[in-house]
């Protein structure tokens, strides 16, 4: 833990090395969410994450804190700096206890994009003895200049890589004990200025896990997307379908997920942002047929 923290030390002083260099300006943001869960019978869970983040000179720092009724629930670090075509990046993470450490490296020349990270986690309960275990991503991609694009992501004791390339920047990628193959990730697709297609395969010690296949369109002005995805199973039948609608109208933000299944409606997720000065103003609503999932509101103010 000692020698993980001083290379997260280490990293960080790079880029105040670097800022003293270009004497460029600090820039950053400081924000607030809460999340309320409803937990049954009439029970709710409300959850606190103040993140803050400083910019400057090619490198960053990050920090998430989450913090319940109960305490202090988890802490995220991660520091960053870019380096002609490299950049570095490591973190930690508290749950409350030590629970992660990972450094990352990407980098390449067109089309080549290639990038490794490599973690080691406690996968012990909270706070107890610890049962530490590593694990390793390797990241290949080709990017083409007609818009074809092609992605390999391969993990060694780590698994829900989808994670990675997902929507949502707050989830991570999971250990498992061991460290050979646990999953691969194939990412194919074409992309242009207004449409883009690309299909996911994921396999893991089985074989074939599961495939998304998903197609959008924007339009520019008022800037819309319509797009869709498929969902397909092991048995490579039909899982789940994603209709998804995104407009922007300077400064409000609308997004809506809405999934389906075999039998019908599955959920709903609805986006709404707005930045007004420099603060940004968001929300995001979850529920299926049941009623409601979860709700997130928060605000985060830029300079």
């Amino acid at each position: 833990m000692k020698r993980a923290l001083a290379l997260l030390l280490l990293t960080c002083g790079i880029g105040l090395t670097g800022l003293a260099q270009e004497g460029s300006e600090l820039s950053g943001a400081l924000g607030v969410e809460l999340t309320f869960t409803p937990v049954s019978p009439a029970s709710l869970n409300v959850d606190t994450a103040i993140t803050s983040s400083l910019s400057f000179a090619g490198a960053s720092v990050e920090s998430r804190t989450v913090i319940s009724l109960d305490g202090l629930e988890s802490e995220h670090m991660r520091c960053s700096v870019k380096l002609d075509d490299v950049t570095l990046a490591t973190g930690m993470r508290f749950d409350p206890c030590f629970s992660r450490y990972w450094f990352e490296v990407r980098g390449g020349c067109c089309p080549f994009d290639l990038g490794a990270l490599v973690l080691v986690e406690n996968l012990a309960e909270t706070c107890q003895t610890p049962n530490f275990t590593v694990g390793i991503v390797a990241d290949l991609g080709l990017n083409f200049g007609s818009g074809f694009f092609v992605r390999s992501i391969t993990g060694f004791g780590v698994k829900d890589l989808y994670n990675l390339i997902d929507e949502y920047p707050q989830t991570d990628i999971t250990a498992v004990s061991g460290w050979w193959f646990s999953e691969e990730l194939m990412n194919v697709g074409f992309a242009s200025e207004c449409l883009r297609t690309e299909s996911l395969f994921s396999f893991d010690e089985l074989g074939f896990a599961w495939a998304q296949l998903h197609a959008s369109y924007t339009w520019a002005e008022p800037a819309v997307q319509l797009g869709a995805r498929l969902w397909i199973d092991s048995a490579f039948a039909f899982n789940r379908a994603d209709l998804i609608l995104q407009v922007t109208i300077d400064p409000v933000g609308l997004r809506s997920v809405t999934s389906f299944d075999s039998l019908g409606f599955l959920s709903q997720e609805i986006d709404i942002s707005a930045t007004l000065s420099g603060v940004k103003l968001y929300s995001r609503t979850s529920f299926d047929f049941t009623g409601l999932q979860s709700e997130v509101i928060g605000f985060v103010l830029s300079f």
